[in-house]
Parts: structure tokens; C-alpha cells; sequence
């Protein structure tokens, strides 16, 4: 369906990016999502084989189980890339497992849809006027930390950037990549503002 890419010099839409790397990543793959903002922009967008490709952790409306279960779902199914769609709040919390990632040697695929916030509760509670000091962040560059944990990773604030994955795509494949998307932050995601209609 056709969609208004409100991607900047600086932000990616987070739409284009999931349809961009649903083009570029294979399609054997399992796709393990984490909650927030962003949840909806994967969970649409990355296509997957049939009902074992994709693993979600929402049952309590937790964020920072994506990553875990991304792992656990790589072990269960080693033919498949595994692929862990986070947050960055989310990804902050589960960072410790970047390293699993790196010692079980799994070629993972973390895409980080960065918006330097909690963006659930920025739009949530930002409309009325609440204070948002406590759930947006100074800028982090999740790219070094994932580097520090021996990931090749990249940053991408625009279509362009998203050569780096199709090479890691063509292998070796040696280590696994973390994708630090900077993705736009100026409205909630279609399906939060639905959810949060009325509340």
C-alpha cells in the first residue's frame, strides 16, 4: 500500500526501512520481535515463511525480551537467519545478550529502530502535556556498543546506509550485524495511536 516516506537527511522512515530490508535480507528467515513504539514496523513489513518464522514477546507489554527471544528462536531453527527487531530502550536492557550472540557464534541480524526514547510512552503521555525528561535519551551510538561486544555493525540514517547490510548479506557472514537505524520520531506508529485512542 502506498505510504508517505517522511524520511530526513538525518532519519530513516521506519517503514522504509523494514521494506528495504525485507528485500535485502533472505527470506529463510525467523523474525523475533521486541514491544514498543516500533513493534509494528517489523512485525508488517519483514515477511517470513510460515508460522515458525516469527516469535513475538508481548504478553505483558514488557520491552527488552526481543533480543532473548531472537536467540532463542536462532537455536531452535539454525537453517533460518534469525533477525531481532528492538527498540532501543529495549535493546539498552537486553544488551548483555549481545554478547550470547557473539559467543553461540549466531549469524543474527539485530535491527535497532533508534528514536533516542521510550517513543510508546513519548506518545503517549507527551499529547497531554506530561513531562518527558525520563523516557527520552541523549543520542547512543548502539553501533560502537554492539562493535564492543565483536559485531560488525552499521548506523543508517538513510537508504544509502543500508549498503553495509547487503554486503554483510553476501557474506561471510562471520559476525553477526546490529543495523542502528536513527528512524523519525515526530508521530507514533499507526497502530499505537489506535490502541491508545480513548485512554
Amino acid at each position: 500500500m502506498p505510504y508517505e516516506d517522511t524520511s530526513t537527511r538525518d532519519r530513516i522512515d521506519p517503514v522504509t526501512l523494514s521494506i528495504a530490508l525485507d528485500d535485502l535480507l533472505p527470506a529463510q528467515r525467523v523474525v523475533g520481535v521486541d514491544s514498543g513504539n516500533f513493534m509494528g514496523y517489523p512485525s508488517m513489513f519483514l515477511s517470513v515463511p510460515d508460522e515458525d518464522g516469527f516469535c513475538f514477546t508481548q504478553a505483558y507489554q514488557s520491552i527488552g525480551l526481543g533480543l532473548a527471544t531472537a536467540i532463542g528462536a536462532a537455536l531452535a531453527r539454525p537453517d533460518r537467519l534469525p533477525v531481532a527487531a528492538l527498540g532501543d530502550g529495549g535493546a539498552l536492557m537486553g544488551a548483555a545478550d549481545l554478547d550470547t550472540v557473539r559467543r553461540l557464534g549466531l549469524p543474527m541480524v539485530v535491527v535497532v529502530y533508534n528514536d533516542d526514547a521510550y517513543g510508546a510512552e513519548v506518545h503517549h503521555f507527551g499529547p497531554d502535556g506530561h513531562p518527558l525528561d525520563t523516557v527520552e535519551f541523549p543520542p547512543t551510538d548502539i553501533a560502537a556498543v554492539a562493535r564492543g561486544y565483536g559485531f560488525e555493525a552499521v548506523t543508517v540514517r538513510t537508504r544509502a546506509d543500508l549498503k553495509a547490510v547487503a554486503d554483510w548479506v553476501a557474506g561471510p557472514r562471520s559476525a553477526p550485524l546490529l543495523i542502528d537505524a536513527k528512524v523519525v520520531r515526530d508521530r507514533g506508529a499507526w497502530w499505537l495511536e489506535e490502541a491508545f485512542r480513548g485512554h
